[in-house]
């Protein structure tokens, strides 16, 4: 009996692995966008953390404006991060079922 609860804890282990994995790969496909100074700047990240796209707004592009256009970018790119963070744990809890899982090195 204690072989067979076994066996069946293996299989959910190992089904909950795929199904993480596979949302992993799905999250490289999800976008999102978050965008600072009325959308001037936007950023697109995926749900991996990497940074798809940056666009900005050709009106605030002048040489005056440099120092301005650079903290905008930093202040989009983080929070594309962080949303694309939150997208990430909203996937990986569907999968879990909310369980805490530690923070797997490579998964995202």
């Amino acid at each position: 009996m204690l072989e067979g609860q076994l066996g069946k804890l293996l299989q959910q282990a190992q089904k909950l692995q795929e199904d993480m994995m596979r949302v992993r790969d799905q999250l490289k496909n999800m976008r999102v966008e978050a965008d600072v100074d009325a959308g001037s700047v936007k950023v697109i990240a995926n749900g991996r953390q990497e940074i798809i796209d940056i666009i900005l707004d050709p009106g605030i592009i002048h040489p005056a404006n440099s120092r301005v256009i650079q903290e905008l970018l930093v202040s989009a790119v983080n929070k594309a991060i962080e949303k694309s963070k939150k997208l990430a744990t909203q996937e990986m809890n569907k999968v879990t079922g909310g369980l805490n899982i530690p923070n797997i090195p490579g998964l995202f």
